[in-house]
């Protein structure tokens, strides 16, 4: 796909863009990145660009009322999250995209910025504002290399 997609649009570098979404989609356990929400931009002369990364709504255990209703154990639905894109494991995904292209994005954040932003998301009920923490704090151990 990235050497058809590079040679289809000139883009060089397409890999990188795909361990972006892959490290993305891991992070945050986004189980809906497929082939019709990986994009690139063409404009009106026929050149083209990176997409911004769109489509990440289905993150964190969002399905509540479906996949992942609160009140389950937040750790067995993440064990129970597929990927689509690839392969249906995201740390064999990721593993086989870092091993081509290498890892290409790190994380900035740290637990504490976690716990402000969701102390001040106050629109949402603290049960899924405790059960996001506890998803970020779990990935944040389990990716500690993403951090830089």
């Amino acid at each position: 796909m990235v050497k058809q997609v590079e040679r289809l649009t000139g883009l060089t570098g397409f890999g990188k863009y795909m361990d972006k979404l892959f490290t993305i989609d891991a992070f945050f356990l986004n189980e809906d990145r497929h082939t019709h929400n990986i994009a690139v931009l063409m404009n009106g002369t026929g050149e083209f660009a990176y997409c911004p990364i769109f489509d990440n709504g289905a993150g964190l255990l969002s399905d509540t009322t479906l996949d992942y209703p609160m009140g389950g154990d937040v750790y067995e639905l993440m064990e129970g999250v597929r990927a689509k894109t690839i392969d249906g494991d995201f740390d064999e995904q990721l593993t086989i995209s870092e091993d081509l292209y290498k890892c290409n994005l790190k994380f900035y954040f740290t637990r504490n910025d976690v716990t402000e932003l969701l102390k001040a998301a106050t629109i949402y009920p603290e049960e899924e504002r405790a059960r996001v923490e506890n998803i970020l704090y779990a990935q944040m151990r389990k990716y500690q290399y993403l951090f830089g």
